[in-house]
């Protein structure tokens, strides 16, 4: 089993799109990020471009949105390393092995791909009346505010990886990803892969989020941690990655043992709301564990692939606990629910809202994991907390 994942992410930085000072502020926020990864010049004015096609027209069609930036890396010299959504990952590393190499292998496919490149991620949403016909929005010279209409379709060209999702009258969301070269992002395909994005937004004026999440691929299957650390800023950080370590030290551990290490690793700290949910290819189970406001539900895994696309699958909630990892845990306790290659798995902190429905989206099942948690982001953060949402998509849902 492949999967396609974001390794050990990063935070997203946040850039508020309002007026034409925040584009330019935007794109040296995103530039600089191009850097501290090691794009070259040429790549890091791609990044640049993309920002500011993205955020102008943000500015034109919807006057005010939000533009996402983050750092993906997979050298092995770097860690924590993650992987554009759309690359596969190794099986654990055999005992003993050491981090770095850990890192470069999990950049790599079982069947020898080679390692994707670190590279720049860049998220834009908006609330605006949306594009009504997509496919004629890409062409160059197509404008519906007066302009001379080459901010699509350039987008596409200057960017290794695109994805966009739009609903006449709900705005648009647009994904891009550049990395070295200008070649078209390699992806993993096949019957056997799955794919994973996530979105993670640090409360408004802190540095660092005190969310986190990690994701461990493994011969049967993956581990999937999402963590909120109490309250927020370093501290809540602090507590978040302590719990990420224990994952991460732990592979193939059952949800409801890594919830009890977590609990002991992280007494010194302010505590958290955890929860881990381990997907089982060979069983095609996920058995889940959790403590505190960590929500979590299976999507479609009853229902066939009609159901699924059109966004009428069917939701299984997962339940987790009352109490605080590191302080108060009264009961951990495993639920499961089945898997099928159809299903998806939506799990987010408290700082995004929980009435939503995938449903309200039309056709945006059918797109990749990180637009859908992009769009549960833009709806449903309630922007006074630590915002995280990730998706894991089977290999047909």
């Amino acid at each position: 089993m492949e999967a396609v994942l974001n390794n050990v992410p990063s935070d997203h930085a946040a850039f508020a799109i309002a007026d034409a000072s925040s584009v330019a502020f935007a794109r040296r926020g995103a530039v600089d990020a191009a850097r501290r990864i090691g794009l070259n010049e040429t790549d890091a004015g791609r990044v640049a471009l993309i920002v500011t096609e993205a955020a102008t027209n943000i500015l034109k069609h919807a006057s005010h949105g939000e533009i996402l930036v983050r750092e993906l890396c997979t050298n092995a010299a770097s860690a924590p390393g993650d992987t554009p959504s759309g690359i596969a990952v190794a099986p654990a590393p055999a005992p003993g092995q050491a981090s770095g190499q850990a890192s470069a292998q999990a950049s790599a496919s079982r069947n020898g791909t080679p390692a994707a490149q670190g590279g720049i991620e860049v998220i834009a949403l908006d609330n605006g009346p949306g594009i009504h016909d997509l496919h004629a929005a890409f062409a160059d010279g197509m404008s519906s505010a007066g302009t001379p209409g080459n901010g699509l379709g350039a987008m596409r060209r200057l960017a290794n990886d695109f994805a966009i999702y739009s609903q006449p009258g709900s705005g648009t969301a647009i994904r891009a990803y550049v990395q070295q070269g200008t070649g078209a992002l390699q992806r993993a395909s096949g019957p056997d892969t799955v794919d994973m994005g996530g979105v993670g937004v640090p409360y408004p004026g802190e540095e660092v989020c005190g969310d986190a999440w990690t994701v461990i691929a493994d011969a049967r299957g993956l581990t999937l941690l999402v963590i909120d650390g109490l309250g927020h800023g370093p501290d809540a950080h602090r507590a978040a990655v302590a719990g990420v370590g224990v994952v991460q030290s732990h592979r193939g551990r059952a949800p409801g043992e890594l919830i009890e290490r977590m609990h002991d690793a992280l007494r010194p700290t302010r505590g958290a709301a955890a929860a881990v949910a381990r997907i089982d290819f060979e069983t095609n189970r996920v058995t889940f564990a959790g403590v505190g406001n960590i929500s979590a539900s299976v999507h479609g895994a009853d229902d066939d692939a009609m159901s699924v696309a059109t966004g009428h699958a069917r939701a299984r909630q997962l339940v987790s606990h009352n109490g605080i990892v590191g302080h108060t845990v009264r009961k951990i306790q495993e639920f499961e629910s089945p898997w099928s290659r159809h299903a998806m798995l939506v799990m987010h902190s408290d700082g995004v809202a929980t009435r939503w429905q995938i449903e309200q989206y039309p056709g945006l099942a059918n797109h990749s994991a990180s637009l859908i948690a992009a769009m549960l982001y833009r709806d449903y953060s309630r922007r006074r907390d630590d915002a995280t949402v990730v998706v894991v998509k089977a290999p047909n849902s």
